[in-house]
């Protein structure tokens, strides 16, 4: 199987290679953008953090219910919102910005645990990415960090973005397999009926009839989408295909379905399959000369 052993070569080569840092001090900036933004929605705080707002009694024997049984529920619940909007505040400007990662992430898990009731699956995919930019220096450009460093930052490690990039193929993967076992999904009804449900669909307002082929062929695309989005991204040809079709996915997602910020944090997550080394030239490219040679969405490479 040649393509097999071609792509298995590809990605031993992607996950040994070096890369300039550009990639993940982007990422930094617009993961921390989107958790600001997603945090901001959890608001009021005295609705969603503290132990005797929207949010699971305490049970048993575990943190929350120490926490609760000493009256501390809400100073701990806003001491979390506190912790978490001031380490995304400073991924975004770069400052501390290895450490805020960090404590970025530590947040998301501790939120996990604290209250899950208002988290979506955005919740999930933003600790999984958080947790693959925990492994690179995100603070050498675009960073208060950086001021009066070398105008020249060493390359990173690559494997940390083919994390990320894996990460992202399994979601589709997992949830095409997911939908693929509904019955809907695969007689063409499926996003008819998430557009008729009341606790997604943005406007409520009933569908006419004559659309049904139309959504009969959304429900496949994205079926389909999700099953081979992996394969797609694997080969250079065809992973800008696949992101234009996945930025064209969850705008339709966004416009259509109340879905919190998982549309947002899907799109940002495809800054991870750009190539690096056209990143590193956007600034150059804002001024005066040649334009670079990549081109966004063509990885020449990894």
């Amino acid at each position: 199987m040649t393509w097999f052993s071609t792509a298995r070569s590809r990605l031993a080569q992607g996950f040994a290679t070096e890369i300039p840092p550009h990639s993940y001090a982007l990422l930094r900036i617009v993961l921390g953008v989107v958790g600001l933004v997603s945090l901001l929605g959890l608001t009021p705080v005295e609705m969603y953090w503290p132990l005797d707002g929207l949010s699971a009694l305490p049970s048993g024997t575990g943190t929350r219910a120490w926490v609760a049984e000493r009256g501390l529920g809400t100073v701990a619940g806003t001491t979390l919102f506190v912790g978490l909007l001031v380490s995304y505040s400073a991924m975004i400007v770069g400052y501390r910005s290895d450490a805020a990662v960090f404590l970025s992430f530590v947040g998301q898990v501790a939120q996990t645990h604290w209250n899950n009731l208002p988290l979506s699956s955005a919740h999930q995919v933003m600790t999984v990415m958080l947790f693959c930019l925990l492994w690179a220096n995100t603070s050498s450009v675009w960073s208060l960090d950086a001021r009066g460093a070398v105008s020249n930052p060493p390359p990173q490690p690559a494997w940390p973005l083919w994390l990320m990039r894996c990460q992202i193929a399994i979601v589709y993967l997992s949830s095409g397999l997911y939908k693929f076992a509904y019955p809907t999904w695969r007689d063409g009804t499926a996003v008819h009926w998430a557009l008729n449900l009341n606790a997604f669909h943005r406007f409520p307002w009933p569908l006419p009839v004559q659309l049904a082929p139309l959504e009969a062929l959304l429900t496949w695309g994205t079926l389909g989408f999700e099953l081979t989005f992996w394969l797609m991204v694997l080969f250079r040809r065809t992973r800008p295909l696949a992101l234009v079709a996945g930025i064209g996915l969850h705008l339709g997602l966004f416009v259509t379905m109340e879905l919190g910020p998982f549309s947002f944090l899907m799109v940002a997550s495809y800054i991870c399959y750009l190539d690096p080394n056209w990143i590193s030239q956007v600034r150059k490219a804002a001024q005066p000369g040649p334009l670079p040679a990549s081109r966004p969405g063509i990885d020449p490479g990894i």
